[in-house]
């Protein structure tokens, strides 16, 4: 019995379910609305609400509290100094959940898990974003009152042609392929003798094997085995069966 154990297992061992429950809530503070499912969203709602009352008192071991639940410095200097305003009338209540429906493959229930008073596509307040200057030198592409000179388009490789081949060499190489030639002609010839021979072998155990079949078939019946005919096509040998006749046996007449 899980007597005084409160929340949720989530299905997870205690060291993995702490580190997505605070990966849940740096997530929803960072973006301000979050896609889970319902039982991990009403696990988060908790701490990422007690997060914000820790912010509302402000002190510095309230602000050491929220370290220790969101590992970003930056999202926790975002909450204690701008997210507060938000809710500074507001007695509690500072996130809400929105049912999407199931999710497709295992149906799970999905919500969005997002901030109150938060506008889809906002910015939070204290979310800053990079700012790029463009000078008007970079505008006008001048530098120093002079025009800046075109890059001057590569020109595409050209493939270098083989070198061609010398008088000498062409003959060199004529001779050597005439040297080799014979010696070619013997291989293949000798290659197909062995061939040829192999396949003689092969038919030779064939024809052992079968008359040796032909031989144990005979003796299981019973008869002698017949001399094996020239080859003037393939001889069948054929068996004749023969009927076993019960006798007849005369039935006791019955006694009127």
């Amino acid at each position: 019995m899980r007597h005084r154990k409160s929340g949720k297992r989530l299905g997870v061992p205690s060291n993995r379910r702490k580190a997505m429950l605070k990966q849940l809530v740096e997530a929803l503070f960072l973006h301000g609305r979050i896609q889970t499912t319902l039982i991990r969203a009403k696990a988060t709602r908790p701490i990422a609400e007690k997060v914000i009352t820790w912010a509302k008192r402000g002190s510095l071991h309230h602000r050491r509290r929220a370290m220790s639940m969101i590992s970003r410095k930056d999202v926790v200097n975002r909450i204690f100094d701008n997210l507060v305003e938000w809710y500074k009338d507001r007695p509690g209540g500072y996130t809400r959940i929105i049912k999407i429906g199931p999710r497709m493959g295992d149906a799970a229930p999905m919500v969005f898990l997002e901030l109150v008073d938060w506008i889809p596509g906002a910015k939070l307040p204290g979310q800053h974003t990079k700012v790029i200057k463009v000078t008007e030198e970079e505008k006008t592409g001048k530098a120093g009152g002079k025009d800046k000179p075109e890059k001057e388009k590569a020109k595409p490789k050209e493939k270098k042609k083989p070198a061609a081949k010398s008088k000498l060499s062409l003959k060199k190489a004529a001779k050597k392929t005439e040297a080799k030639a014979p010696e070619k002609e013997k291989k293949i010839s000798e290659r197909k003798a062995e061939k040829e021979k192999v396949k003689k072998e092969r038919a030779v155990v064939r024809e052992k094997v079968k008359q040796e079949k032909t031989e144990q078939k005979t003796k299981r019946k019973g008869e002698v085995p017949k001399p094996a005919a020239k080859k003037a096509g393939k001889a069948k040998v054929k068996v004749a069966k023969v009927k076993k006749v019960k006798p007849k046996t005369s039935k006791p007449s019955k006694k009127k």
